[in-house]
């Protein structure tokens, strides 16, 4: 179908792949593709049980990256931890090596309800550090133009950017970079402290249960929870989300947080200069929640809109419609990706998020005709005209001194 045109964009200037099924094999680029080498044009993710397996929807998103994205020299790599699997992540980095995932991950240990979570956590910097390129979550549609980013910016040497990723919020207490998409080059300066950090985190431990109160980390901020809430914890016993409780789950992000306030003069690192300086940063609300902004965090608000059909010609759209295409309008033209939320989200807010709704709904994120059937075709077919500014980082003090790496 002919989608309309999206203000604020253009089409693609290039010839992108076709459209390729969830039904049908996968292409060799993506379910066997040749090894990266550092600074290649990589995109990683991570599934643990394997690409093959991606709930259809999640698929549609790596689909479509590769689509977008391979014309121009990238290549996706969905890795695993499936025995045998030529995306074992285990055949990328060395996974035996406690310099570079902790012990739990090496001796099959790690436990507790987000334990792939975590699993996922702990490869991103190693994958970074080794060859450079972009991590994201499998929940991202992309609608920012990466290769834009990191041919003008972060791989080009003449750029005072060498790493873009997303912040909560702004500085000092919000400035820390979320992890569910990074970009850098191979032995990124940040990226190697904050995983020097997250591994002293994770000694002896096989869960992040605690994980807040490790000396290297207990000098950020807590992450804030709108309010407390009691849950099932899946089966387990009740769970109590509280600030602890979300800073445990989401400590790699403490991990970078913790190297972007720490000054330590003997090896010349600045972090606060560091992301002043260097960081293409977005706001991740701006840059990858707005869909729930305009919905007030709603799943079910932002999955009926989406499934609502475009207005046939000559006719007029309720304003149901209307919120529907401000909402892709807002999210193609004017934001970098949509952030898709599951499990944790769903317990924090008490209900099932978009991403989840989709899951239930098989299909119903790509349906032709619909709004969510237009934000499928913008992941592929749409440039933005003005790609979004990076944050302005003031002056803001470091929080810890001393020695870091020594």
């Amino acid at each position: 179908m002919d989608y309309p045109a999206i203000t604020g964009t253009s089409p693609v200037p290039y010839q992108v792949l076709p459209p390729i099924s969830t039904s049908d094999a996968l292409p060799a680029q993506i379910a066997c593709p040749g090894p990266p080498t550092p600074n290649s044009k990589s995109i990683f993710a991570f599934w643990h049980s394997g690409l093959h397996t991606l709930p259809p929807y999640l698929l549609r998103n790596v689909l479509n990256w590769h689509r977008r994205f391979a014309p121009l020299g990238w290549t996706v790599y969905v890795l695993d931890t499936v025995p045998k699997s030529p995306l074992n992540v285990s055949k990328y980095i060395d996974t035996t090596s406690q310099d570079v995932v902790p012990e739990a991950f090496t001796k099959g240990t790690l436990n507790g309800t987000y334990a792939a979570q975590h699993t996922s956590d702990l490869i991103r910097y190693p994958l970074l550090l080794k060859y450079g390129g972009v991590y994201l979550d499998v929940g991202i549609l992309q609608f920012g133009d990466l290769d834009w980013l990191w041919s003008t910016h972060i791989a080009n040497p003449t750029s005072s950017y060498d790493f873009a990723g997303f912040t909560m919020g702004d500085p000092p207490d919000g400035i820390s970079i979320v992890n569910f998409a990074f970009m850098c080059g191979p032995d990124n300066p940040l990226v190697r402290r904050a995983h020097h950090i997250l591994l002293k985190v994770w000694e002896r431990k096989t869960n992040t249960t605690g994980a807040h109160k490790h000396p290297l980390v207990n000098h950020m901020p807590l992450m804030h929870v709108p309010q407390e809430v009691v849950v099932d914890d899946e089966g387990q016993d009740k769970m109590v989300i509280n600030d602890e409780v979300m800073t445990d789950y989401a400590v790699q992000i403490q991990c970078i947080g913790s190297a972007q306030r720490w000054l330590d003069e003997t090896d010349g690192w600045d972090g606060p200069k560091y992301v002043r300086e260097r960081c293409w940063l977005y706001s991740m609300m701006d840059g990858a929640f707005v869909a729930e902004q305009m919905t007030s965090w709603s799943g079910q608000r932002q999955f009926d809109l989406l499934k609502q059909k475009l207005p046939e010609a000559g006719e007029e759209e309720s304003p149901e419609q209307c919120l529907a295409r401000e909402i892709v309008r807002s999210v193609v033209g004017n934001s970098w990706a949509l952030k898709l939320g599951h499990g944790f989200s769903a317990k924090l807010f008490g209900a099932d998020t978009l991403g989840m709704l989709w899951r239930k709904s098989d299909g119903s994120d790509c349906e032709q005709g619909t709004y969510a059937g237009w934000l499928r075709w913008a992941e592929v077919h749409c440039k933005q005209d003005r790609s979004p500014e990076p944050m302005k980082v003031p002056l803001y003090e470091p929080t810890m001194k001393g020695i870091l790496l020594g």
